[in-house]
């Protein structure tokens, strides 16, 4: 029976090592799970968080070069408008001139 008896003991013994191993590696296993969880969600609201701010200046340039254009381009429909409006003046005053040479030459 000693024979018998030292071969299960070493075997309980074994087993209880085994036992101990795999208890630690699930602990480990549960840890990686819920470190590459939270690794995830973070990645998630990284991403989230960048697509807003590159959203937001992307709007805010577009709106910049719009107003900037839009400057510019109020800049030079007023030029234009006082450059008609001389030439307006200059032609008014021209026929201006003319009707008075008419009248003077009917005299």
């Amino acid at each position: 029976m000693e024979i018998i008896n030292p071969q299960i003991k070493e075997l309980e013994q074994k087993y209880l090592e085994l036992q101990n191993a795999m208890s630690h590696m699930r602990g480990e296993l549960n840890e990686v799970k819920r470190i590459s969880g939270d690794t995830t969600r973070q990645t998630i609201w990284q991403f989230v968080i960048f697509t807003i701010t590159m959203a937001a200046i992307l709007l805010g340039g577009i709106k910049y070069q719009t107003d900037t254009l839009r400057n510019e381009m109020n800049v030079r429909f007023d030029t234009m408008n006082q450059r008609f409006e001389q030439s307006e003046k200059n032609l008014t005053a021209r026929f201006e001139d003319l009707k008075q040479e008419v009248r003077a030459g009917r005299k």
